[in-house]
């Protein structure tokens, strides 16, 4: 679970956007309503309270985040719209060309020459 992600936040984030995108979350999908978004959100604000807890969660998992085309087509396309750069449709086709590639590529036998 990307805590950015449920709070729906950029990785740079601070304090203040930290707390008012949990309070606008707590009052879109309250608990008596929707207790399994309740728990994700807590959860995901539990991880990015402060800075220091932010500074730890992008140290331990931002590292290996992106390990080929797979893994950032599925990470980009979790992404909100708002957060979509410029340009996000070309990059997006380059990233399914390069995922059926690289799916083609593992696909076929190695030839013996």
């Amino acid at each position: 679970m990307n805590p950015y992600l449920v709070l729906d936040l950029p990785p740079d984030a601070g304090d203040g956007d930290v707390r008012s995108a949990y309070q606008r979350l707590l009052r879109k999908y309250p608990p008596e309503h929707r207790p399994d978004q309740f728990q994700r959100i807590q959860e995901a604000y539990g991880l990015l309270r402060t800075s220091r807890e932010r500074w730890r969660w992008k140290l331990l998992h931002l590292k290996d985040q992106r390990s080929g085309p797979v893994e950032a087509l599925e990470e980009f396309a979790q992404l909100p719209a708002r957060m979509r750069p410029p340009g996000a449709k070309p990059f997006l086709a380059l990233l399914k060309s390069c995922a059926a590639a690289a799916g083609r590529d593992a696909a076929k036998p190695a030839r013996k020459r």
